[in-house]
């Protein structure tokens, strides 16, 4: 029984960390005693999910900062990385299948939700497009990470709308001597005239390769991750 209510509060508590990310969590939740809504769990709005200076369980901003930093000293030099989110993906015109963020952005940012860019480069720092909204976008999905966000809460360098991308990205991509992205994302930056000269000039190499060779040594923080969802499985079989 023991193990069983223990299977069942960790099982609660996932289910929690996933809702809440995809912003189906009521505001009040968030926005009470001025907790800044971000939305995706923090550790002032879920303190039983996130410790202090974590982005998502078990890993924290200095974390997703060195694996930024890991992944520009495996690129090549002047190389610029292009990590898109995935897409929401939709049941109907208006019921969302449930969300499932692209690995690699999720690995280097540690955001949560649909409709953002990053972009790494040595010259550039960290930056991140972010999805804009509207008053209706709030009605139906409540709070999501704005730029100010982006720079507050995932650490980057520098931030914008998503809407500024086609003015900014175009040179950034041009002054770079190689573009790295995931070749099955399906954003909007693969549209621009930029990206699309740079393909052509077989400037456009994938970037799985690099973060798949990230992954192979897991820090003390992951590991401990790992330990924790094994042992929570093992249990089912006991």
């Amino acid at each position: 029984m023991a193990m069983a209510a223990r299977l069942l509060r960790a099982t609660e508590v996932a289910s929690r960390f996933l809702s809440a990310s995809h912003g189906f969590v009521q505001r009040a939740a968030y926005t009470a005693g001025g907790i800044v809504d971000v939305g995706q769990p923090t550790p002032q709005s879920h303190p039983e999910l996130l410790a202090d200076g974590e982005i998502t369980p078990g890993i924290t901003n200095e974390e997703y900062i060195s694996r930024r930093k890991k992944l520009l000293e495996v690129l090549p030099e002047k190389s610029l990385a292009i990590i898109a989110s995935a897409d929401q993906q939709m049941m109907t015109d208006v019921v969302p299948y449930p969300f499932r963020q692209n690995g690699d952005y999720l690995y280097i940012t540690g955001c949560t939700q649909p409709g953002g860019v990053a972009v790494l480069s040595e010259e550039t720092g960290f930056c991140m497009f972010m999805p804009d909204t509207n008053k209706e976008d709030l009605v139906w999905q409540g709070e999501t990470a704005g730029v100010e966000a982006a720079v507050d809460f995932f650490k980057a360098d520098k931030a914008f709308p998503l809407s500024q991308m086609q003015k900014i990205l175009p040179e950034l991509i041009e002054q770079s001597k190689g573009v790295y992205h995931n070749v099955n994302t399906t954003s909007s930056y693969k549209n621009l005239d930029a990206f699309r000269r740079a393909s052509l000039n077989n400037k456009v190499k994938d970037l799985t390769n690099y973060t798949d060779e990230l992954r192979w040594v897991k820090s003390k923080s992951e590991i401990k991750l790992m330990r924790e969802s094994a042992s929570i499985v093992s249990q089912v079989f006991c």
